[in-house]
């Protein structure tokens, strides 16, 4: 009955020390999830699908402090909307395009053919700029992408371009709403770091798109 106290004493304690200090742990937590390791000479930055908004700005931010002197832009599936919208959802390139012109960017740009008809992953885009650099002799490259997803991204280029020779880097973008000190405090920002744990996780495992979840 004694050790049943002594441990029940124990377990209020560090239940009591959680709640007190669950900034600090929840804080410590999302950082898990971003890199931010880029140095200025790569050849190129590489803008990854999912977040135009924010990645391809602070891209272009990046570009011009000059870590490196083009952007690429990986080619991502075309969405699937209804035939009556389809010609309302732009390409990737369009919404760069439209991104660069309203911040008066000029920038050195292209695009990463897929092999397979769109990427729908971070495997993808890997496995899309491993043959594009190794086509026009690349040596480093900078991954941009949001914070909280840099890390399985990192993890995911480091993966594939293991035997490459070609040196990965990354750094994250970040966005209006959330970050690593206040994510708990918005219901996107919940969602995200709660998915990208398990996404993560999922992404040890493996190095292509998993069978039983299908990407579109």
């Amino acid at each position: 009955m004694k050790k049943f106290i002594i441990f029940l004493g124990i377990m209020v304690l560090l239940g009591a020390v959680c709640i007190s200090q669950r900034q600090f742990f929840l804080t410590q937590y999302a950082y898990l999830f971003t890199v931010n390791n880029a140095t200025k000479g790569a050849d190129a930055l590489v803008v990854l699908s999912g977040g135009m908004m924010t990645r391809l700005p602070y891209a272009i931010e990046l570009y011009q402090q000059q870590y490196a002197p083009l952007i690429l832009f990986t080619e991502e599936r075309k969405r699937i909307v209804s035939p009556q919208l389809q010609s309302l959802v732009g390409s990737n390139i369009a919404t760069a395009k439209n991104i660069m012109e309203a911040l008066g960017a000029k920038v050195k740009f292209t695009v990463v053919p897929s092999s397979k008809g769109g990427a729908t992953s971070t495997f993808d885009e890997a496995y899309d700029l491993l043959q594009y650099s190794r086509q026009h002799g690349f040596q480093r490259l900078i991954i941009i992408s949001d914070a909280f997803h840099t890390r399985r991204a990192f993890y995911a280029f480091e993966k594939i371009f293991e035997k490459s020779g070609i040196q990965i880097e990354a750094m994250g973008a970040p966005n209006a709403i959330f970050d690593e000190t206040n994510w708990w405090q918005s219901d996107v920002g919940i969602s995200t770091y709660v998915l990208e744990g398990i996404k993560y996780i999922v992404y040890r495992f493996t190095d292509q798109n998993v069978s039983f979840v299908k990407n579109y």
